[in-house]
């Protein structure tokens, strides 16, 4: 959080960091030292600045429950971004007690998340981390798409580790709307769901995760995939619902 205080007071861009990726699963997550955007708040372990503590007391707009909710409505989020780690630091321990407690949802989306083996140096990454901003993210975010192999969903679920590995080239996997992205993130076991108009864990309409390929696998939306494609040089666009 000492990193993540850093970025946000440096990027009007993003309201929030935590400590929690939705698709922080086990068989989903690889790099310690990676950082990510999300357009959708996880919530469990989070911080937001001071400034948009204060806007949400200006507009009256925080509820009397369901925090996590409202944290993801557009009168609080306004277009802005979340800060996650790839791999998560925190965890939920036990399966009695939380709002999820039991049954299929636990086994599936819960349990199975990795936490952080070791601590990395994030203080020395900040810096680096809140060079460009949401520009720059969006770019290198914009390129990893564009070079991107695309394949289908049969491909990406295969367990052929032959087929990756370190340094290879990204997959790129498209989705229409939800019905589609719950259907192909449902064949990976992703946390399948949609929350304001968006997947869990998404920026921009791109979910992303290590495949049992062993590639790393882009889960990008049809509009999202064309606004990269077009390498006109602009953002993201943050704020609209995704069909």
């Amino acid at each position: 959080f000492t990193m993540a205080a850093y970025v946000l007071n440096r990027d009007d861009s993003l309201y929030c960091a935590s400590a929690w990726n939705d698709n922080g699963m086990s068989q989903f997550v690889k790099e310690l030292d990676s950082v990510r955007r999300t357009d959708v708040f996880p919530g469990l372990g989070w911080m937001l600045p001071r400034r948009v503590w204060e806007e949400i007391e200006d507009d009256h707009t925080w509820p009397l429950a369901f925090w996590d909710e409202a944290m993801r409505e557009p009168q609080i989020r306004k277009g802005r971004a979340c800060l996650i780690p790839e791999v998560n630091r925190a965890y939920t321990f036990g399966s009695h007690g939380n709002s999820q407690a039991g049954g299929n949802w636990w086994r599936r989306f819960l349990e199975p998340i990795r936490l952080a083996e070791r601590p990395i140096p994030w203080t020395a990454k900040a810096p680096s981390l809140s060079v460009g901003g949401k520009a720059a993210y969006d770019s290198r975010l914009s390129e990893a798409i564009r070079g991107a192999e695309e394949h289908s969903i049969d491909e990406a679920v295969a367990v052929d580790g032959s087929r990756g590995g370190e340094g290879m080239v990204d997959w790129l996997v498209q989705f229409s709307n939800e019905a589609d992205f719950v259907n192909k993130a449902g064949r990976f076991g992703l946390l399948n769901e949609y929350k304001e108009g968006r997947p869990r864990a998404s920026y921009c309409g791109v979910v992303i995760i290590w495949a049992p390929c062993g590639k790393r696998v882009l889960f990008a939306h049809r509009k999202t995939v064309v606004w990269a494609r077009s390498n006109d040089g602009s953002q993201c666009e943050g704020s609209q619902r995704l069909a």
